[in-house]
């Protein structure tokens, strides 16, 4: 194996991101400001070994790890510390002198993994192992682009990278527990139940009810997981494909396409979606952590009658 096959996947950015998260416990670890330093310091170690040697640990060591962090969380022990934050004068002053210089990190990301993903078509390699390997190092070019541009020291760089980690808190760690529940749920056959349960209930032969439930079932199930890729496959299987596409004759497609964004009004909804719904409110600092979910669920009520009524019509009228 070479050593860009070694380095370019996505088992190499995660090592690299536990390394980061080690660097964040580090210093919570000798943050005398915060109140729980070691408990806030024992949850970021905990996170950095699964990310660094999750592909060589036991998956009952993983678990338990995750329990672990659940378990420091839970009795209150991660908490906020002091990160040498600049005053607001300071901040003032340092955006009127950078000026739309600071966006140039944030731009580097997205034109250099756009980049690479273009530079490496010829190669055929897997596009989700080119896609996430780039995102990953992209991110690490963006910190020193970051760096030059403030002319900060890189300590400034870590300790804004744990006063962002510590806003966020426990809630990073929900999207991978979501993930693996829709793994769960997939493999213990819900989507079975789902199509049982609909099927005992809804007239099969109407085809709006049908679409009612295939909508605002996978908008619940969204709703529950905050993961609508992990809710797609459990709606399909169970009421899109045997009560949708083979009886009406819908295309597959449509109703994959049609479901799989009805399920983003869920989304919108839950504070289980914690990265578009929770860490927003977070980092901004809102009064409420509820407060992206309460403007955004009328637009998702809306979204949610207008997919079922596209739905039906398009498959009523297209057939």
């Amino acid at each position: 194996m070479s050593l860009f096959d070694t380095l370019f996947t996505l088992e190499a950015v995660f090592v690299l991101s536990g390394l980061a998260l080690a660097a964040i416990a580090a210093l919570s670890f000798v943050d005398r400001a915060n109140p729980s330093r070691f408990g806030t310091g024992a949850f970021w170690l905990l996170l950095a070994i699964t990310f660094a040697l999750g592909s060589v640990l036991p998956s009952w060591a993983t678990g338990a790890l995750v329990l672990a962090m659940v378990a420091l969380d839970g009795f209150g022990l991660v908490r906020h510390g002091d990160y040498g934050e600049p005053t607001h004068a300071e901040r003032a002053a340092s955006a009127t002198r950078l000026g739309n210089r600071i966006l140039l990190p944030v731009l580097t990301i997205p034109v250099l993994t756009y980049g690479a993903s273009l530079a490496l078509a010829p190669l055929e390699l897997d596009p989700n192992r080119v896609v996430y390997a780039s995102l990953g190092y992209a991110s690490i070019v963006a910190a020193v682009v970051a760096l030059l541009v403030t002319r900060s020291r890189p300590r400034v760089l870590l300790d804004e990278g744990r006063r962002l980690a510590d806003a966020v808190g426990a809630i990073v760690i929900l999207p991978q527990l979501l993930a693996a529940l829709g793994a769960v749920f997939r493999a213990a056959g819900v989507g079975d139940v789902i199509a049982k349960g609909v099927a005992a209930i809804v007239p099969t032969d109407s085809l709006f009810l049908v679409v009612v439930v295939c909508c605002t079932g996978i908008a619940a199930f969204t709703f529950i997981l905050g993961n609508s890729f992990a809710t797609f496959p459990l709606m399909m299987a169970g009421v899109g494909v045997p009560m949708l596409v083979v009886p009406f004759g819908a295309d597959p497609a449509l109703v994959g396409l049609m479901v799989l964004t009805a399920a983003s009004c869920g989304t919108l909804c839950t504070p289980m979606a914690a990265n578009f719904n929770i860490v927003p409110a977070a980092l901004f600092e809102m009064r409420s952590p509820y407060g992206v979910i309460r403007f955004q669920a009328p637009f998702a009520a809306a979204m949610l009658v207008a997919h079922i009524l596209m739905l039906w019509a398009f498959i009523a009228f297209g057939r």
